[in-house]
């Protein structure tokens, strides 16, 4: 087939699918194994580049090549280990005995060097079933690394027949000391065809097809505000209908047009069906076909699941403890149930950074696993224990704690006479104590993180991983969340446990005048080997924090003159810039911490005295900027655009943007306890309604919940995609979402380019697609919070025992033919579930033409669509405006597994 013709069947193939058909995938040609032959299309998957040790690369697929640039290529001279430190490869690959195989593929390199080329086992024996020789007869002659001369195309051709059936990759080692840094290597016209047998030729997955109207998938609260987003470009009001199961209208509205909405490129209106109050099953419709998934209109059971199994995320993350299945409380448990990982975690303490106060080894067993990697982190961590306790504290003054009781949640200390939140929290809290400088001139310090010495491959689980243990150093904000935790501990557990409480409290006492002693060690922004950077070049927010939950826990006027005269007194940003941020669209972040001191003292207001309404009225004050924020998107998420990073000065979303919904939302539920302002409570509704399917990409973002929910979160052990070994993520995971940055070459290998995908688009899902997909303690324990906070305030939890998910089913897609508008709504007479499920409405018969329209248009090269590219179709159906799809996922179906994937979420 010519390669114009396989442009045009694509094109016909992924508009007929964005207009509601339905197409079976098709493989590119017979026998053809891989999923992209000659990157014509700009996308480069399932091929991509993988670094291990000091292996560096940069990568660029345009012009019909894939390039690839040796920043460092590793090697023993460059202190890496050999030529595979940088790789090209394509996994996903399976050989069967006795079938035969043809092999071609063009390399070029700038410089003269070595490279090798191998088809065979992704991990020990690494067996080899080919590497190079142009047939089976002299398979034995091609060990060794084949000559490249300087910018000269090489054009290889050989066979094989296997003599074995297995799951292989075919990687090209380009790295080692043969070769300098600053070569380029070329690829193009890859080809592995099987021509015995077509049984696992590679086929593409069909496109994701968003819904046109875009909703909270898991549902909406009965007395609170319920909205949803249709992608429409008409002028005005549309007219949409509320229907029941059985699809009888049991609300008709009219949308407001709100245009065009910049983070996503879609022109939006919104729908607004708070008005009916009626609990069941629901979806929204308008009479030119607009669709929504089914959700639910309920109470506070609605999220109840969704909280346990959020906070069960923690204690399958333990480290240093086995994680049984008996307390697993969704998903396979007996496929997520593991053995102990790093028990004991004996680690090295580094001289680093300038330190040289400790060395040796240090016990620093226990704690959580900070997201996908085996890294533990105080700092993040820090922020992480704050939220899980002050959930609980927030329950004790504003809610109900008894839902937290001993024998609410499924951990194994859920009988010991403990709130079992705080159980949780204290397995953190102890992890903490152990992290701290024993001896010397720096004792009471807090060291930074512990992470193995190189990053490791996905599918590990903790009790696999044989890498190097580290510790980095002690630096003051590490410290001074110690001080804060610690002293947030004991208000908490005083009156339970006496004796632990005093622990705590002696240690953050003694973190907080460490740190005084040492004001100014901060870790790098950029050392991210084996870990996440966590870079800091403030800590006076830290100090704030720290000084406030000490004063507030113990009164000592000492701590509230250094609270008193920080520059962060009594301050709730609503952007966050120094270390790693700019001007990030936040309220508090795991380096940004001075806001959850000024939160802290919301709850004990009557120790500010007159500064109390000077708090209030800062409180207020951001609570109107995120729910300002949240009315005017399109999407009605409180978050927004900024600078990427101190490192990266495009404009988008940033690393872990759902983490800043989520976070804000917490401050618009604290401005809403403290005025009673439903402005406040509608704009926190709103953002968890952007978590749970009323975005752009039409996901929710937590696993199991909802009829589109993630599936594959960046995770060592919950690795079910690259190895059917390990299990699937449990429900109640929060991923990060969308990101601008694009640091992974997952996504870079998808086809996208930075600034050509709308902000809110920036997000595919799979589990190598670490900058977008990774799942972390801070991220979680925010879910957790406002999945509390909302069922409380739609009328109480119900303590679950077991998960409330939906599971990870993905429902047919809407067709694609946005149209509605703005205004009030009327509840049509009668139409309680009971009464309208008699009178079901029949739906509007589909113009079967506009398919046969579409795809003609684009056979005569009207329209050209590559999959994994963002671009503004232009449809002119039913009247509706153009709407920019959702950039298309990348498949499924051969993922790899890196050997090395900066970690470093640093939100």
């Amino acid at each position: 087939m010519s390669q114009t013709w396989k442009r045009v069947l694509s094109a016909a193939m992924a508009t007929a699918l964005l207009a509601g058909g339905s197409l079976c995938a098709l493989p590119a040609s017979a026998g053809q194994q891989l999923g992209q032959t000659t990157f014509d299309n700009g996308v480069g998957l399932p091929w991509h580049v993988c670094e291990s040790m000091t292996g560096e690369m940069e990568f660029n697929i345009d012009n019909g090549v894939y390039t690839i640039e040796i920043v460092n290529p590793g090697g023993a001279s460059r202190g890496g280990e050999d030529r595979w430190d940088c790789q090209f490869r394509h996994r996903g690959l399976t050989i069967v005995s006795g079938c035969h195989y043809e092999v071609s593929f063009d390399i070029t390199a700038s410089q003269s060097c070595t490279y090798y080329a191998k088809i065979g086992d992704m991990g020990e024996p690494y067996a080899e079933d080919w590497h190079g020789e142009p047939d089976d007869s002299q398979h034995e002659g091609y060990w060794d690394v084949k000559q490249l001369s300087a910018n000269q195309k090489t054009t290889v051709r050989g066979s094989f027949t296997a003599k074995r059936t297995a799951e292989v990759e075919w990687a090209f080692h380009i790295g080692g000391d043969s070769v300098q840094p600053g070569t380029v290597f070329t690829f193009d016209n890859m080809s592995l065809i099987c021509t015995d047998s077509t049984e696992h030729d590679y086929v593409a997955e069909q496109p994701w097809v968003r819904s046109d109207i875009l909703t909270n998938q898991l549902g909406y609260f009965e007395q609170m505000s319920k909205k949803a987003t249709l992608l429409s470009g008409e002028g005005g009001g549309v007219e949409f209908y509320l229907k029941d199961a059985s699809g009888s209208t049991v609300y008709t509205g009219t949308s407001t047009p709100k245009g065009l909405d910049a983070d996503s490129g879609d022109n939006v209106h919104e729908l607004n069906f708070s008005e009916y109050t009626t609990a069941g099953t629901y979806y929204l419709e308008t009479a030119s076909g607009a669709k929504s998934r089914e959700f639910r209109i309920g109470s506070g059971d609605l999220y109840s699941g969704m909280l346990y199994d959020a906070l069960n995320y923690f204690y399958q993350n333990r480290s240093g403890m086995e994680i049984q299945s008996q307390y697993i409380i969704s998903g396979d448990s007996a496929s997520l149930a593991r053995a102990a990982g790093h028990n004991p975690d004996m680690a090295t303490i580094e001289q680093t950074w300038g330190y040289s106060g400790s060395s040796g080894t240090q016990d620093i067993t226990g704690g959580w696993y900070d997201a996908g990697d085996h890294g533990k982190y105080v700092v993040n961590g820090g922020i992480s224990l704050w939220l899980m306790q002050n959930q609980y504290e927030h329950a004790l003054k504003k809610g109900d704690a008894s839902v937290y009781a001993d024998g609410t949640m499924s951990i194994p200390e859920n009988a010991n006479g403990y709130p079992d939140l705080l159980d949780e929290a204290r397995y953190e809290m102890e992890w903490f104590m152990k992290m701290i400088v024993q001896t010397g001139d720096y004792a009471g310090m807090a060291y930074h993180k512990v992470h193995d010495s190189k990053w490791t491959a996905l599918a590990v689980a903790p009790a696999e991983d044989t890498e190097e243990r580290i510790i980095k150093p002690p630096t003051t904000a590490a410290t001074l969340n110690v001080a804060a935790c610690g002293a947030q501990a004991y208000r908490l557990w005083k009156d339970l446990d006496a004796a632990f409480a005093q622990k705590c409290l002696d240690t953050a006492k003694t973190a907080y005048n460490a740190a005084k002693a040492h004001p100014t060690m901060y870790a790098p922004l950029d050392e991210s080997k084996g870990g996440g950077a966590y870079g800091d070049d403030d800590a006076t927010d830290e100090f704030y924090w720290a000084a406030c939950e000490l004063f507030v826990s113990t009164g000592d006027s000492s701590y509230l003159n250094d609270m008193q005269s920080s520059a962060h007194y009594l301050s709730l940003p609503t952007a966050l810039s120094g270390g790693e941020s700019v001007d990030t669209v936040g309220c508090f972040d795991w380096g940004h911490t001075a806001a959850l001191g000024s939160l802290t003292l919301t709850l004990y207001t009557d120790q500010l005295g007159g500064d109390a309404d000077r708090l209030k009225s800062n409180l207020t004050a951001a609570g109107d900027y995120f729910a300002k924020l949240a009315a005017d998107q399109g999407y009605g998420q409180p978050y927004g655009q900024s600078v990427i990073s101190y490192a990266n000065k495009n404009k988008g979303y940033i690393w872990g943007s759902n983490s800043f919904v989520a976070d804000n939302a917490i401050l618009l539920a604290y401005a809403y306890d403290t005025t009673g302002n439903d402005a406040y409570l509608t704009g926190a509704v709103s953002a968890m309604d952007y978590l749970l399917g009323r975005n752009p990409m039409d996901y929710s973002y937590v696993t199991g919940y909802g009829t589109h929910a993630v599936q594959y979160p960046h995770h060592r052990y919950w690795a079910h995609q690259v190895s059917e070994g390990y299990p699937l993520a449990p429900n109640g995971v929060l991923v990060g979402g969308p990101n601008s940055g694009m640091e992974d070459p997952w996504v870079k290998g998808s086809g996208w380019k930075e600034g050509q995908i709308a902000p809110a688009k920036c997000y595919l899902d799979h589990i190598e697609a670490w900058s977008v997909n990774e799942c972390t303690i801070n991220w979680n324990t925010p879910l957790a919070w406002m999945s509390a906070y909302l069922a409380e305030q739609a009328g109480g939890i119900t303590v679950t025992h077991g998960s409330g998910g939906t599971g990870n089913a993905v429902t047919t897609p809407a067709t694609n033919s946005a149209a509605g508008t703005a205004g009030t709504g009327t509840v049509v007479n009668g139409s309680t579930p009971q009464a309208a499920a008699a009178s079901g409405q029949p739906e509007d018969k589909k113009d079967s033409s506009k398919l046969w329209i579409i795809v003609l248009a684009c056979l005569a090269g009207l329209i050209s669509i590559e999959i994994f590219v963002f671009k503004i179709l232009k449809m002119n159906k039913a009247g509706a405006a153009a709407q920019p799809a959702a950039p298309q996922q990348p498949p499924t179906s051969a993922a790899p597994v890196e050997q090395q994937d900066p970690d470093s979420h640093q939100s």
